[in-house]
């Protein structure tokens, strides 16, 4: 029997979430997969309920969460029915190179995660590893400083964190996961296909006056519109979403790569990735002064922080309509 496993991770495309993050790092078996992510995993998204009273804007990227990846291959278990074998199971899974998504554990009891001792939160995370010598496992997960990485923690206290749910009579599941062998291709006519999508959003049509879900790149207007409430004190800087940036930015990061790719695959020149470097570099620093207002109370840095917003959806706009028009010779021959 083994002692200790700790499978491996490489670094996630999109991370701004738990239930986002392990659905591109266990995949170094099959790095190909990466590319599904490049073809399809493209449009952002928020909800409009933070224009009336709610604290977050509920930012997201369609179809980016670990259980809407196809090419992940995942085991279901039950935790209700699972009692008293869960921690076998777990390693036998590890064993065998699945890596253990959970849900609904109560962060205040795992030791070195997020909310420990500080809140009882019901949250997912990732186990990669367990070590059987002094009883631990490796979680992915954020940390108590809110950094997003692997660290070990006691079986023990993700065993209280998991029956401290059972006792108010809710139950969650364990899902294995693991990368298929599927080779995955990137397809620029997909990406496109996508990037258009991303497009077809504006003010008109997802105007404030309605409710719902927000789709594409009028996101940022939505985003920079939050910015104002916080500034305006409407939503307080105590009920601030510290996620909000991050999620933007990584999608910057996504999509630079994903234009490199359809640059290389039509054999266009480079100008229009070279020009989006600043856009990610702007959305970078944008989340950078968001963080440090989270830390430490600076009103006036919000403003700024809005205004960029518009920029940057304003320059994205241009480039991806101008990559769009540059593409469509390339793709009809």
């Amino acid at each position: 029997m083994k002692k200790t496993v700790d499978l491996p991770l490489i670094e996630p495309l999109y991370s701004t979430y738990q239930n986002q993050g392990p659905g591109s790092a266990v995949i170094m078996s099959n790095p190909s997969i990466q590319n599904w992510y490049f073809n399809q995993i493209c449009v952002l998204t928020c909800t409009r309920r933070f224009l009336h009273g709610f604290t977050s804007p509920e930012i997201g990227i369609v179809d980016s969460l670990w259980v809407n990846n196809p090419y992940l291959d995942k085991k279901i278990y039950y935790l209700r029915f699972m009692k008293g074998c869960v921690h076998r199971i777990i390693r036998n899974l590890l064993d065998d190179g699945y890596y253990i998504c959970f849900t609904g554990v109560d962060d205040y009891y795992v030791k070195g995660k997020s909310w420990y001792h500080e809140r009882h939160f019901k949250h997912d995370g990732c186990i990669c590893g367990y070590n059987q010598e002094n009883k631990t496992y490796c979680i992915y997960s954020y940390d108590k400083n809110w950094v997003y990485r692997k660290f070990w923690t006691t079986q023990k206290s993700f065993d209280t964190g998991m029956k401290a749910v059972f006792k108010i009579g809710e139950y969650n599941n364990l899902y294995g996961i693991k990368a298929k062998n599927d080779k995955v291709a990137f397809s620029p006519e997909i990406a496109l296909s996508k990037i258009k999508e991303y497009l077809d959003s504006t003010l008109d049509k997802y105007p404030e006056t309605e409710d719902g879900v927000v789709y594409g790149i009028v996101v940022h207007r939505y985003i920079s519109k939050y910015i104002d409430k916080l500034y305006e004190g409407s939503i307080p800087y105590e009920k601030m979403d510290r996620r909000v940036l991050r999620m933007i930015w990584e999608h910057k990061k996504v999509m630079l790569e994903r234009i490199r790719l359809i640059e290389q695959e039509l054999s266009l020149d480079t100008e229009i990735s070279d020009a989006y470097v600043a856009v990610v570099k702007d959305t970078d620093a944008a989340r950078m002064l968001y963080a440090s207002h989270h830390m430490r109370r600076r009103d006036a840095s919000l403003p700024v922080i809005s205004k960029k917003l518009i920029w940057i959806e304003e320059r994205e706009r241009e480039l991806l309509t101008a990559l769009l028009e540059k593409s469509k010779g390339a793709t009809q021959k």
